[in-house]
């Protein structure tokens, strides 16, 4: 388990270096606009290398065996990381994109057959699998606005699978791997970031996780909730953001940055602060989760009630201030 560690994070290191000359050579760049959290331009695609560390150091240093369903599901990351590459490049069309990630959803069927999910009759997994892989997806590249949040938050989720999974298994193996790649990616993102992930991170990520949380199932050591639960304050910013743009009418698909964590790191907390308080979030809720690991309803209940009280109280006084410092304006 320390040798997955140790190498993925070697690999994460170089790849994303590697990735990173590229990027600037042919261009690709972000270039800050009115919709962006930073102010400086700055190469993106770095996550094709924590994504590539990952794969190759599972196939390096896996103990169980592969079968056509851990087949499928790594087929999937690397058709999202392809589709993510292309896009990040300028080619790929939201139509396409979302193909790939429904064909993605599907390749992970096999890998969760049988699970028992929470409150849904069983013949409803399919649809449930192919809906939080494409969910995971787009939750994790809309949460990929400022830097160091998703490195530290798949560092964390790893982190949790790596611990409570069992023993020398498939999730244990998978969980120090991606720990490893998050942390060679965090010396290159964390703010100020020197690279962007990317939709070839983000989009990759998303089928990552959602393995990863299969493999805790599927051995046994988690439920559904549990399984997914140091997740819960990217899923709940990105799922109550959008529920809020739709209110006031918004383009869903239209760039903007009116997710809690952007308007905190666009004010006065700055981008580590706000990653690092997400991620202290994560970590309480994995540390309830690991706690109880089978406690269903029950527990997606009481992680989500605080999270979600967090989440109004630290909205209610952004608006608070920002009302404040309008009137402030307008007197000056």
């Amino acid at each position: 388990m320390i040798l997955a560690f140790v190498l993925a994070t070697c690999l994460s290191v170089l790849f994303v270096l590697l990735v990173r000359r590229h990027a600037l050579r042919r261009g690709l760049l972000d270039r800050p606009n009115a919709r962006s959290s930073h102010s400086v331009v700055t190469p993106r695609g770095g996550g094709l290398g924590f994504v590539l560390a990952f794969l190759i150091t599972v196939s390096l240093t896996s103990r169980t065996s592969v079968g056509l369903a851990e087949v499928g599901a790594l087929i999937g990351v690397l058709l999202v990381a392809a589709i993510g590459w292309v896009d990040d490049h300028g080619g790929a069309t939201v139509t396409r994109r979302l193909a790939i990630h429904l064909i993605a959803g599907v390749l992970i069927l096999p890998l969760a057959r049988a699970l028992p999910l929470i409150g849904l009759p069983m013949w409803s997994g399919p649809v449930w699998w192919v809906f939080w892989t494409v969910a995971a997806i787009n939750v994790v590249n809309f949460m990929d606005g400022i830097d160091g949040i998703i490195g530290l938050q798949t560092l964390i989720f790893a982190s949790y699978v790596a611990l409570v999974g069992e023993p020398h298994g498939a999730g244990q193996t998978a969980g120090f791997a991606l720990a490893g790649a998050s942390v060679g990616f965090l010396f290159f993102n964390w703010s100020p970031a020197r690279i962007f992930m990317g939709d070839v991170g983000s989009g990759a990520m998303g089928v990552i996780i959602v393995i990863l949380g299969i493999l805790l199932m599927r051995e046994g050591q988690s439920d559904l909730v549990a399984a997914f639960a140091p997740l819960m304050p990217l899923f709940l910013d990105a799922s109550l953001t959008i529920v809020a743009r739709a209110r006031r009418g918004e383009q869903l698909t239209d760039a903007h940055r009116t997710h809690l964590y952007q308007r905190l790191a666009n004010g006065r907390f700055g981008h580590a602060r706000v990653s690092i308080g997400f991620g202290a979030c994560s970590v309480g809720c994995a540390l309830v989760a690991a706690r109880f690991p089978a406690g269903g309803i029950l527990l997606l209940g009481g992680l989500l009630a605080p999270c979600l009280l967090a989440w109004v109280v630290a909205n209610r006084w952004l608006i608070c201030n920002e009302t404040q410092a309008t009137k402030v304006s307008q007197r000056n």
